[in-house]
């Protein structure tokens, strides 16, 4: 009776990290199929509003290419991604209470970093211009013609 529970609980987590690498990566290819056609971020795109993540993919880039300071400028927490991914990945192996400790820590301090970078930043990754999220820009083309 023991086995098969272990087992089946074995099967579970196979299968949540089967979901986890297959939302990362559906994730990713999206996201790659609109960078090739000019939409980098889909938040801003639609909101006009960048989001939370703003930034991430040009500070891994950086970073890739050992530029440090670049990295962060483009976005402070770039560095959490792994850890976060690592924590999801490791889920079944870690106390659930420590768990919902470091996901909540994750989140916090992406929204402070968010809202810190929306208030104070005087760069164009992180941008609160709602004037130009793709409705108002398609009444403005209706409007010119």
């Amino acid at each position: 009776m023991d086995n098969k529970r272990n087992d089946k609980r074995k099967n579970e987590r196979k299968n949540e990290r089967k979901e986890l690498i297959c939302a990362v990566t559906a994730v990713v290819v999206l996201y790659m199929a609109m960078e090739s056609i000019g939409i980098t971020c889909p938040i801003k795109f639609i909101t006009g509003i960048s989001c939370a993540g703003c930034g991430m993919s040009r500070a891994w880039l950086a970073f890739l290419q050992l530029d440090m300071a670049k990295a962060f400028a483009y976005h402070p927490l770039f560095w959490l991604v792994p850890i976060a991914v690592i924590v999801l990945l490791c889920k079944s192996k870690i106390n659930i209470k420590i768990y919902k400790i470091i996901i909540f820590t994750i989140i916090i301090m992406f929204a402070i970093v968010y809202i810190c970078r929306l208030i104070w930043s005087g760069d164009d990754v992180v941008v609160f211009e709602p004037q130009n999220n793709i409705l108002f820009r398609i009444i403005r083309v209706i409007n010119s013609k």
